[in-house]
Protein backbone atom coordinates (compact mmCIF):
# COMPACT_ATOMS: atom_id res chain seq x y z
CA UNK A 1 0.00 0.00 0.00
CA UNK A 2 2.76 2.49 0.97
CA UNK A 3 4.22 1.96 -2.91
CA UNK A 4 1.26 2.87 -4.35
CA UNK A 5 0.56 5.57 -1.81
CA UNK A 6 4.28 7.07 -2.33
CA UNK A 7 4.22 5.83 -6.51
CA UNK A 8 7.82 3.92 -6.29
CA UNK A 9 8.93 1.84 -8.99
CA UNK A 10 11.39 -0.60 -9.11
CA UNK A 11 14.37 2.31 -9.21
CA UNK A 12 12.80 4.20 -6.62
CA UNK A 13 12.84 1.44 -4.13
CA UNK A 14 16.52 0.80 -5.10
CA UNK A 15 16.92 4.56 -3.82
CA UNK A 16 15.10 4.48 -0.81
CA UNK A 17 17.15 0.94 0.35
CA UNK A 18 20.56 2.43 -0.29
CA UNK A 19 19.46 5.31 1.43
CA UNK A 20 18.55 3.04 4.29
CA UNK A 21 21.69 1.11 4.29
CA UNK A 22 23.65 4.68 4.57
CA UNK A 23 21.47 5.85 7.70
CA UNK A 24 22.53 2.06 9.25
CA UNK A 25 26.14 2.72 8.55
CA UNK A 26 25.86 5.96 9.66
CA UNK A 27 24.31 5.08 13.00
CA UNK A 28 26.42 1.90 13.66
CA UNK A 29 29.74 4.39 12.95
CA UNK A 30 28.21 7.08 15.41
CA UNK A 31 26.79 4.89 18.29
CA UNK A 32 30.53 2.75 17.91
CA UNK A 33 28.85 -0.43 16.66
CA UNK A 34 26.26 -2.29 16.00
CA UNK A 35 22.51 -2.56 16.98
CA UNK A 36 22.76 -6.15 18.12
CA UNK A 37 26.03 -5.58 19.66
CA UNK A 38 24.89 -2.67 21.90
CA UNK A 39 21.70 -4.39 22.49
CA UNK A 40 23.29 -7.71 23.90
CA UNK A 41 26.63 -7.50 24.73
CA UNK A 42 26.79 -3.91 25.89
CA UNK A 43 23.55 -4.02 27.95
CA UNK A 44 24.95 -7.18 29.40
CA UNK A 45 27.49 -5.59 31.19
CA UNK A 46 25.37 -2.75 31.83
CA UNK A 47 27.35 -0.20 29.54
CA UNK A 48 25.61 3.08 29.89
CA UNK A 49 26.58 3.91 26.27
CA UNK A 50 24.92 0.81 24.76
CA UNK A 51 21.67 1.48 27.08
CA UNK A 52 21.59 4.94 25.53
CA UNK A 53 22.41 3.63 22.22
CA UNK A 54 19.89 0.63 22.30
CA UNK A 55 17.19 3.45 23.84
CA UNK A 56 17.79 5.43 20.47
CA UNK A 57 17.30 2.86 17.70
CA UNK A 58 14.09 1.20 19.59
CA UNK A 59 12.60 4.59 19.43
CA UNK A 60 13.63 5.46 16.06
CA UNK A 61 12.48 2.00 15.26
CA UNK A 62 9.24 2.96 17.08
CA UNK A 63 8.57 6.39 15.33
CA UNK A 64 9.16 5.36 11.82
CA UNK A 65 7.40 2.33 11.96
CA UNK A 66 4.42 4.60 12.93
CA UNK A 67 4.93 7.15 10.44
CA UNK A 68 4.97 4.22 7.82
CA UNK A 69 1.68 3.42 9.34
CA UNK A 70 0.22 6.67 9.17
CA UNK A 71 1.39 6.95 5.33
CA UNK A 72 0.02 3.79 4.82
CA UNK A 73 -3.39 4.87 5.14
CA UNK A 74 -3.52 7.72 3.25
Amino acid sequence: MLDQALALGPSGKLAWMFVGGLFIGFGTRLAGGCTSGHGICGISRLSLRSIVATMVFMMCGILSATLFRMLSHL
